[in-house]
């Protein structure tokens, strides 16, 4: 038997391997991950929630190529022709659900390592890196294919897999902060989100020893196919009450939103530091980006005047849900819980510096003008100053028209976002920005009109000839209400 075994196990092994589901649908798990991450700074702790998650795209190839594996039995004639072969229903039974598990955890396992190698490249990760979190996504496709072999010996009809992933995954983004299911894709509040216990993978160990179990019942109610499913039952059991009666259970979740909606914004980012006369703040597991923060700061505050950095903004992190305190915002300057890497890493930067040029230069911070109407900067030296101020950094970029942020979440037309927030300009400030950066004596004659470029009232006509610059771009008036 142990000899018909081992060799069933290695065919069913090479025939999933084959499989047009299995692989497939492991590279694309892997290439989605990984191109949507690509540009963007892990956070270690929402990182590895969501790659368990996308492992169930894996545990899919795993429960349709278990299920068709084991219903081959079920194929007319196919069991008379088995006779002869010397092994019982239940040995192929084994050797499927051996076969389906190994090789699906395996698979899975090989995905999830090297997507969370890909995460590394050129990164600065923050947050907190839980194990726990990927091993709960490989056991998810154990699960899965375990399920494969058990629908396949109680229910043998084609439908019958792809009706249960259906449900699984329904169940899955309908009830997503259940901390019943095998996985838990819910809670991604990016800082410090609140995730079940190490008692949770007992109970999705518990819920695999079960499926085994009720594959193996199907040929009869053995004391040690029993035992199995008493073991898993127990485990189960165990881990799901342990698990809802942990501390964790009773925090606020992200989906329903408790404690999160009247929070400012800024609560909790208290690891602070002071570099070269700014104030950073963070949340304390995001502390590895202030350095990133300061090179998108530094050359911005350089480039003014020593007389503008009397009383420079701080920089504190900021959540992307809660409330904003209109007083703080105003000497706040408030990067989030998100920073690009590989190329995105450009925009990142100047949105920070652009926030910093926008308070040095006198416009109203991002975070309050994206409330009001807007405003136009057209035909003010200051704009000009401003857009110079980010070019210090990164190459400023013209403004997106008919895109601004209204109250229902969408952008209404007449309204523009650019780098200054909902501030308007065009392609005049931006030549003219760009000529000042390569003005050799840019700086000197900045510094020596300060008070007068900065002022909301000067125009490019006045301002030109103080920056040492030729009026040969068409200007182009103010079409809003002008920047305040």
């Amino acid at each position: 038997m142990s000899r018909a075994f081992g060799a069933l196990v290695l065919f069913e092994s090479r025939l999933l391997l084959r499989s047009p589901v299995l692989v497939p649908l492991a590279v694309v798990m892997l290439a989605a991950r990984t191109f949507t991450t690509w540009q963007q700074m892990p956070n270690w702790s929402i990182d590895t929630v969501d790659t368990a998650t996308a492992a169930v795209i894996v545990g899919a190839g795993a429960l349709l190529s278990a299920n068709l594996a084991a219903l081959r039995d079920a194929k007319g004639g196919f069991a008379e022709l088995l006779t002869p072969v010397p092994s019982q229903p239940v040995v192929r039974t084994m050797a499927v659900l051996a076969a389906a598990t190994v090789v699906s955890a395996l698979l899975s396992t090989a995905v999830i390592a090297v997507h969370v190698a890909s995460l590394r490249i050129g990164s600065v990760p923050v947050g907190r890196f839980d194990l726990a979190e990927l091993a709960a996504g490989v056991v998810v496709v154990v699960l899965m294919a375990a399920l494969g072999v058990a629908l396949a010996r109680w229910v043998p009809v084609l439908v019958a897999a792809p009706v249960a992933l259906l449900v699984l995954v329904w169940s899955m983004f309908q009830f997503p902060g259940v901390w019943l299911l095998p996985v838990v894709p819910d809670l991604k509040v990016s800082v410090d989100p609140v995730r079940p216990p190490l008692w949770h993978l007992l109970y999705a160990a518990g819920l695999v020893v079960i499926a085994l179990a009720v594959a193996l019942l199907r040929h009869g109610p053995r004391p040690a196919r029993l035992g199995v499913a008493v073991l898993g039952v127990v485990a189960a059991v165990l881990g799901g009450v342990l698990t809802l009666g942990s501390p964790q259970a009773g925090a606020p979740t992200a989906s329903a939103g408790r404690g999160w909606a009247d929070r400012e914004v800024t609560s909790g980012a208290e690891h602070c530091t002071d570099l070269s006369g700014v104030r950073y703040c963070s949340f304390p597991t995001f502390a590895a980006w202030i350095p990133l923060w300061q090179e998108a700061i530094d050359p911005v505050v350089s480039a003014v005047p020593p007389g503008a950095r009397d009383d420079l903004p701080r920089v504190v992190q900021r959540t992307l849900s809660g409330r904003i305190d209109a007083a703080s915002a105003r000497s706040t300057i408030m990067p989030d819980t998100s920073w690009g890497r590989n190329g995105g890493e450009v925009d990142s930067r100047r949105a920070l510096a652009a926030q910093m040029a926008g308070a040095l230069t006198g416009f109203p911070p991002v975070t309050e003008i994206q409330t009001m109407r807007g405003c136009d900067g057209r035909d003010r030296s200051r704009t000009v100053v401003a857009l110079w101020l980010i070019n210090q950094v990164e190459p400023a970029a013209a403004p997106e028209r008919g895109s601004s942020q209204g109250d229902g979440g969408e952008y209404s037309a007449g309204r523009a976002k650019s780098d200054l927030g909902a501030v308007d300009y065009s392609d005049t400030e931006l030549g003219y920005a760009t000529r000042l950066r390569a003005t050799p004596d840019a700086k000197t004659r900045i510094w020596s009109n300060w008070d007068e470029l900065v002022d909301p009232d000067t125009t490019l006509a006045r301002a030109l000839p103080l920056l040492g610059l030729t009026a040969d771009l068409p200007l182009q008036r103010s079409e809003g209400e002008p920047c305040r």
